[in-house]
């Protein structure tokens, strides 16, 4: 019985780490912006950010924009009644911000938001990372280290750079063309285990935004390595991971 108990334990555990390698690409187009990603205690929940009009606005397209969808309202203001409830302690969150616009005036205005969430800023297990349109790597030492970059891996960091680095991505696209059906050709799986293992040689984990997203896909890329599985179906990858 203890034994049988101690098993239970285990897979609880591990069910709930490699749950906590999605990443919800996408998020705000979903039924329940921030609340379910969150709530499956995903690692990584995604925000698209246009800066209009001096304020942050949630939106894939500048066609899409609604003054209404606000980051504060769908994602900051959410974020923060979660770290007070938490005590300050979250479980391990990422919340990953693609600037659309261009970077300097974005992370300005995003920063300055920031400032009205101490709880955010000093909270334990969570990182704000930028990705898309941010500043070039000379320029994060200007932004408080709170700021998080998700890197390339083509791209030259310093030490100092390396510091302000959360993970790696790049497209699917640009490594392979493996469509997700039944093995990865040796080829492919050769470009892709190359890719990753530059991000794991700089001790971050590595991420394919695009990728193929469905259950032979999942598997077959967390076989080779890969950390972080990026999905716009985080309740069935969730439930397959847990499986």
């Amino acid at each position: 019985m203890k034994r049988i108990l101690i098993l239970l334990i285990v897979l609880s555990v591990s069910s709930q780490l490699r749950a906590q390698a999605i990443f919800a690409h996408n998020d705000y187009l979903k039924p329940r912006p921030f609340y379910n990603a969150f709530e499956l205690k995903v690692a990584y929940i995604e925000a698209d950010v246009f800066l209009e009009n001096n304020q942050l606005l949630v939106a894939h397209t500048k066609e899409e924009i609604d003054p209404s969808k606000t980051l504060e309202s769908m994602y900051i203001e959410p974020l923060s009644q979660k770290v007070k409830e938490a005590n300050g302690n979250l479980y391990g969150l990422t919340l990953m911000i693609d600037l659309k616009t261009e970077g300097a005036p974005t992370m300005s205005a995003l920063i300055k938001l920031l400032e009205k969430y101490p709880e955010i800023k000093t909270c334990s297990n969570l990182w704000i990372t930028m990705s898309g349109n941010y500043p070039p790597p000379d320029e994060w030492k200007n932004y408080p280290g709170y700021i998080t970059f998700d890197g390339r891996p083509e791209g030259k960091y310093t030490i100092e750079n390396l510091k302000r680095l959360r993970l790696i991505s790049t497209s699917f696209s640009s490594v392979s063309n493996w469509n997700g059906q039944g093995e990865i050709p040796p080829k492919e799986e050769a470009k892709l285990r190359k890719v990753i293992d530059q991000a794991h040689t700089l001790g971050f984990p590595m991420r394919f935004w695009a990728m193929p997203d469905f259950e032979n896909a999942w598997d077959k890329l967390e076989a080779i390595g890969l950390d972080i599985l990026n999905s716009d179906k985080i309740d069935e990858l969730s439930k397959h991971l847990s499986n």
